[in-house]
């Protein structure tokens, strides 16, 4: 939690390394966070190269639930890494920034119908948002706090609602003033402390015969990372960190993992850009129950650059062998011979996920031949 604020229903979101082409909305918001409890508000605040909302939730312990999971995870596979702080606002009163681009969503309510003849039912409706209004969003928004105060003391006419709204936006910009430049100083920092530590890995590199693999998906396993390594370099063994989507990998000699970082490295595979490091380490073994030490086949394939299209052979079923395909990757093109078949998948991706699957993979009693073509 952040030292300073106390818990509170208000989640203030600073989001770092987000590619300027991705549609951030609320709508999107909404969608990733709702899993932790009904969501009252959303306001996006302010766009560029770091990016603010406010999420506010109907009760404190789903934002305690949301900040704890989603503290430092991306929050797309392109990038957009989540800081989240609990936010020092009351209430978020979207009435009082109009001009933003602001999403009140109701909870579910009990809607009553009266039929003839008929007794009164009670109908579910799904969630529903109002949009505040459709104009895109506020880049910098103290400063459309000012404007609106200024019109507000030079209106002819006072009331307590204006009166009320004045001191609101006060309020707001005070609190934005003394509190908010100090997380975007904050997150602004820790991307320099990123890309320094990037850039230092970067200096430090020399030729190894260990590959530093990170960023893996979850949904990648050991044997998964082994089968599509070891089909671009001749791969003894490997180390999974699971926990922290590292891997570390033991090649037989400096020239195949070159071969490998080169290939692989900054590719996608499963939704997530990995990258390879060369890795400095004298020996490879597990060090804590965190950790696998997972030893393939070993098998050595010829090296080949990399490519779509797959040929199976060595089972009698070829038929079979595009129905498992299908359940891996997306497949573009098949053609049936007389003892393989060729299939095309969309792109490089598709077939790297299809490798790591299904290389070696033994079908009926047989071992499934899987090559590059």
């Amino acid at each position: 939690m952040n030292s300073r604020d106390p818990p509170s229903k208000i989640l203030l979101l600073i989001i770092t390394y987000l590619p300027p082409s991705f549609p951030l909305t609320n709508d999107y918001l909404f969608e990733t966070f709702k899993q932790y409890g009904e969501i009252k508000k959303i306001l996006i605040f302010e766009r560029g190269k770091t990016n603010k909302a406010f999420i506010e939730y109907y009760d404190i312990k789903h934002a305690i639930q949301a900040r704890r999971d989603m503290m430092g995870k991306p929050i797309t596979t392109q990038g957009g890494r989540l800081l989240i702080h609990f936010s020092r606002l009351k209430q978020l009163n979207l009435e009082v920034v109009d001009h933003t681009r602001g999403t009140q969503y109701q909870p579910h309510e009990i809607e009553t119908q009266v039929q003839p003849q008929k007794q009164v039912q009670n109908i579910q409706k799904a969630p529903m948002f109002i949009e505040e209004e459709n104009k895109p969003p506020l880049i910098d928004l103290t400063q459309v706090l000012k404007l609106e105060a200024v019109d507000i003391s030079h209106a002819s006419e006072e009331s307590p609602t204006k009166a009320i709204m004045e001191t609101q936006l006060k309020q707001l910009e005070r609190i934005l003033d003394e509190d908010y430049a100090n997380e975007v100083a904050r997150s602004n920092l820790t991307q320099v402390d990123e890309q320094q530590q990037v850039i230092n890995e970067l200096l430090a590199q020399k030729p190894s015969k260990y590959l530093k693999v990170q960023n893996i998906d979850e949904r990648v396993t050991a044997k998964m990372l082994y089968n599509m390594f070891n089909r671009f370099g001749h791969l003894n063994a490997l180390l999974f960190q699971k926990k922290d989507n590292i891997a570390i990998l033991q090649f037989t000699n400096i020239d195949h993992a070159t071969i490998a970082k080169e290939l692989l490295n900054n590719i996608m595979f499963f939704n997530r850009e990995i990258r390879i490091l060369f890795h400095q380490i004298d020996n490879l073994e597990a060090s804590n129950p965190n950790e696998e030490y997972y030893v393939g086949s070993q098998t050595k394939f010829k090296i080949v650059p990399l490519s779509k299209v797959l040929v199976f052979s060595g089972i009698s079923d070829l038929l079979d062998i595009q129905d498992m395909v299908k359940l891996v990757g997306k497949i573009q093109e098949i053609k049936l011979e007389q003892y393989s078949i060729q299939i095309t998948m969309l792109d490089i991706y598709e077939a790297l996920k299809v490798i790591s699957v299904l290389s070696e993979y033994e079908y009926k009693g047989n071992k499934i031949n899987l090559i590059l073509k």
